[in-house]
């Protein structure tokens, strides 16, 4: 192997439920008696609505489910209008419908500028039906601090604490298999918000560690014989706003389950979130004069 260094949250109390098992856009009630089925026609959840809406993105995605009679047959995209707006400036763009359905729900997206601290309103309506849900995005997420620990060899990386929500940490490995021949790219992220823990270093930190040994183990377990090389490594970090539950495990897997239920969509179910996501490297940035370790600005994904 070869490194090259170059809300407003609602908790429904829906009676008969007693728990919400939601994964991306495809949810699944259970009831204490009975089961309810969201794809079956009913006066009470219209569409299904799932994402987050990103400040630091040039284009918003959401995904939206429909009432239809299988969880297998494709939504019919006919007839929806799914629109963004900006609560404090009025501003309204109708959402471009992808063409492509991911796990069987619709792709809509836009290219709206959205800003930190600032609140949205996401509407998807057919034939008078209607959901919505209101989301307001974060203070702007600040540059971290990195060190690089030798044993076991990783990084460090202090979180300004002021952040109220740190809805994702992960450490992103950038991987080319058989280089010089078929050089095939391929990107493994280790979640690493679990690793959360306070400190007073850096005026306040939040800091995560990635375990560099463990991280690489884990790479080459799962390539075998192939020969590869890590190119680059990242952090991908994202400050959640105040929807945001600290059960979540990802902003990538909307995935919780708690008791009882909890959706943010108005007459509809799903989760969508406000959030700043950023991507930083994984070694130390100093200052000019190579005086004192600073800040690690943002960076583009590598791929």
């Amino acid at each position: 192997m070869q490194f090259n260094q170059n809300h407003r949250i609602r908790h429904k109390n829906f009676g008969l439920l007693c728990g919400l098992f939601f994964i991306t856009s495809i949810l699944i009630l259970t009831s204490c008696d009975q089961t309810f089925e969201p794809l079956k026609e009913n006066n009470i959840y219209n569409f299904t609505i799932s994402g987050y809406l990103n400040a630091s993105a040039d284009t918003q995605w959401v995904r939206v489910g429909t009432v239809r009679e299988s969880i297998d047959e494709p939504p019919n995209p006919e007839g929806i209008q799914v629109t963004l707006e900006d609560i404090q400036s009025g501003e309204t763009v109708i959402m471009n419908d992808s063409v492509f359905t991911f796990k069987n729900v619709l792709n809509y997206w836009t290219t709206m500028d959205i800003k930190n601290e600032q609140t949205y309103r996401i509407t998807v309506e057919r034939d008078g039906k209607m959901s919505s849900v209101t989301v307001t995005t974060p203070k702007e997420l600040s540059s971290p601090y990195v060190l690089n620990p030798t044993n076991p060899n990783g990084a460090d990386i202090y979180i300004d604490d002021e952040i109220e929500h740190i809805a994702d940490v992960q450490s992103v490995y950038y991987v080319i298999l058989s280089p010089g021949t078929e050089d095939i790219r391929r990107v493994y992220r280790f979640p690493i918000r679990y690793t959360l823990q306070h400190t007073f270093a850096y005026s306040g930190s939040n800091f995560a560690f990635a375990n560099w040994n463990r991280e690489e183990a884990h790479i080459e377990q799962s390539l075998g014989n192939t020969d590869y090389s890590i190119v680059k490594r990242q952090v991908f970090i994202a400050a959640g706003g105040p929807e945001w539950v600290d059960d979540m495990s990802s902003i990538d897997n909307l995935e919780y389950f708690l008791d009882g239920t909890a959706s943010n969509v108005e007459n509809g179910l799903g989760y969508v979130v406000g959030v700043d996501a950023k991507w930083f490297p994984q070694t130390p940035c100093e200052a000019p004069d190579k005086s004192k370790i600073i800040p690690c600005p943002e960076e583009e994904p590598f791929w």
